[in-house]
């Protein structure tokens, strides 16, 4: 049988049922544009977590502070190569009680830098009457390179690794070559956050680093992500301070600040 030629008000109708399609698929690229949009940063807990999303401007260095007499080197990729790094003497101080957290500190083959000061500079964080010890009550322990080599257990591995690498390790969150992040038990550092630190700290780069590790650590620990209390306090370690401090000062230690 033919079908019969559409009337002018079928055709109308039709036309109103293409606009209102079109319209709803319009809604759904909105939502997902939004859930996007509201998911948590790296290392925050939550269903969304895999879907969190890195700000690749805000308080984010992409170049020496003012004033460097030269630019530091940060290569996107490394050979991808994880080896551990032994732990100079005396650097790790652990507290004399407390739970123990077992760590391990490594870094990524083919990256610039002396792996032992990295070593250094994480074990001096991490032993400071400021740090987690006091806070937490933990206590760390090294694992050495012929320990792990033997599969003895390691709880917290500190990783510096390059951007690209660090994206690999820290996926399914989204670090983007910029940030740092923890995860599986492995706080990863980021060689460009390492080189260049972020405006929060201004040339103070080393406070800088003791800010990333405390706060990479302090996930591995179990703690979320904190926020600025108010325009003038102190920034709490857990704050994301690499994207700025929302009016409060930059602080890199768990414990408070001295009056």
């Amino acid at each position: 049988m033919q079908e019969a030629a559409p009337t002018g008000s079928s055709r109308r109708l039709r036309r109103r049922r293409l606009l209102a399609g079109a319209a709803v698929a319009a809604c759904i690229v909105a939502n997902v544009w939004t859930v996007s949009l509201a998911a948590p940063e790296p290392g925050s807990e939550g269903p969304l977590a895999t879907m969190s999303r890195v700000s690749t401007e805000v308080g984010l260095r992409s170049r020496p502070a003012a004033g460097k007499a030269s630019e530091p080197r940060v290569v996107e990729r490394g050979d991808g190569k994880l080896t551990p790094v032994a732990i100079p003497a005396g650097a790790l101080k652990s507290a004399p009680q407390g739970r123990s957290v077992r760590i391990s500190i490594e870094t990524e083959g083919g990256v610039p830098g002396d792996a032992g000061e990295f070593a250094t500079a994480v074990a001096t964080t991490l032993s400071d009457a400021r740090g987690w010890q006091g806070v937490d009550k933990v206590r760390f322990v090294a694992v050495s390179p012929a320990a792990i080599a033997k599969g003895e257990r390691v709880d917290v591995r500190i990783t510096l690794a390059s951007p690209e690498t660090t994206d690999r390790l820290c996926a399914p969150l989204r670090t983007r070559g910029q940030v740092s992040c923890h995860s599986g038990g492995r706080a990863v550092i980021n060689l460009r956050r390492w080189q260049l630190g972020a405006e929060a700290y201004g040339d103070d780069l080393a406070g800088y680093r003791t800010y990333v590790v405390n706060h990479e650590v302090g996930h591995s620990l179990g703690h979320g992500h904190a926020y600025c209390a108010g325009k003038g306090e102190v920034a709490p370690v857990m704050m994301q301070q690499t994207h700025g401090v929302k009016g409060c000062s930059a602080w890199p230690w768990p414990s408070p600040k001295p009056a």
